[in-house]
């Protein structure tokens, strides 16, 4: 393999690349090595080899996949000496709840700027949550609203503020799924799992599939990584998670000569849209069954915005390609519980253009 670590040291990209350590700012949240596993009920079920990447377990505090691009965001800015972040997403995103547990813990004030989507129980939750971990926040009611306040009229009403990009996919925080990649590598080296075939995950701003192939393809593995689709096609597109990919590589090439020039393509970065549904946080049929079957098959909990709708999507196209495996699910949803944390916020509470989202019918 090309660019291996040992696992003595994190991030494996400074064990891979000691030059990387002194230009490159990172401060640790994860706890890694993330788990594998086989996944025996559900590969019986399916008549198939399936294994998960449990990075549902990042971070006791809170896991998914946002600690890993956060890892190296939150270092940036406090190298810099930012006070502020501004970051945003739907109203339930797990990027911002990240972002506003993480930044509170190292001394940050945290401002999300949220847009709408189906209110669903994690939306009331992560509302809470928001409240809870002491973010700042502010509502636009689109996403074309949302591009301009975060891109054009913040910046300048928050001179002051490090903004992170939505799902963290910036150049900086694809680093972390970089750093995922080589962590894979080196679980498949120690045969803690069999070199997958294909690798399924949840697609939203295309900074996790972006880097975690840049990191297989330093470490030498050329296993497929195949994105579902599961944000509008102006943040989860093969084009932008290739960018991603490049601007990446490129500043880690400009801080250590010795990582070697790939020549990606956009054939490098497979995304199905088949799953994506109605729209971003619209539950599908197949996400609700695959939900189910993980629950009962593993009991393991997804959600209906992200990695159930990839569980579909792997379970179809599993079953329509005849693949025996070994197949990956990479699970970015958080398993930490946070519900005592929101369990001590009142809804009214809330800056009162957030009220209505407690109001009427929630999606199931």
């Amino acid at each position: 393999m090309a660019s291996l670590p040992s696992g003595t040291k994190r991030p494996w990209l400074f064990e891979a690349f000691p030059a990387l350590e002194q230009g490159v700012p990172w401060t640790p949240l994860v706890e890694a090595p993330t788990p594998v596993q086989a996944l025996e009920g559900l590969s019986t079920h399916l008549g198939s080899e399936v294994w998960i990447k449990r990075d549902d377990k990042t971070s006791s505090t809170y896991g998914g996949n946002k600690p890993r691009k956060l890892e190296f965001l939150l270092g940036d800015a406090l190298s810099r000496g930012y006070k502020t972040l501004v970051t945003g997403g739907g109203i339930g995103t797990n990027h911002g709840l990240a972002t506003a547990v993480f930044g509170r813990k190292l001394g940050f004030h945290v401002v999300l700027g949220l847009f709408g989507q189906p209110v669903t129980a994690h939306v009331r939750k992560s509302l809470l949550l928001y409240h809870a971990y002491g973010a700042e926040m502010f509502y636009m009611s689109n996403l074309l609203s949302a591009l301009w306040r975060f891109y054009v009229a913040e910046r300048i009403r928050r001179r002051d503020a490090y903004f992170i990009a939505g799902g963290g996919s910036s150049p900086v925080g694809v680093l972390g799924y970089v750093d995922a990649g080589l962590e894979l590598a080196m679980q498949v080296e120690r045969k803690e799992l069999p070199l997958p075939k294909v690798i399924y995950l949840a697609v939203g701003s295309s900074g996790t599939l972006g880097g975690l192939v840049l990191g297989l393809r330093l470490a030498g593995l050329n296993t497929r990584v195949v994105g579902i689709q599961v944000a509008p096609r102006i943040f989860a597109n093969p084009r932008i998670a290739l960018r991603l990919a490049r601007k990446a590589l490129k500043l880690m090439r400009r801080h250590d000569h010795s990582v070697p020039e790939l020549a990606l393509t956009q054939a490098d970065m497979p995304m199905e849209a088949a799953y994506y549904g109605e729209g971003y946080g619209h539950p599908t049929e197949g996400g609700r069954r695959a939900l189910a079957l993980m629950a009962r098959t593993e009991g393991i909990d997804l959600d209906l915005t992200y990695t159930a709708k990839t569980l579909s999507g792997l379970l179809h196209k599993v079953r329509s390609e005849g693949v025996k495996g070994p197949t990956l699910f990479l699970n970015t949803f958080n398993s930490v519980d946070l519900s005592p944390m929101a369990n001590r916020v009142e809804p009214g509470l809330l800056p009162e253009e957030f009220h209505r989202f407690f109001k009427g019918k929630m999606v199931e």
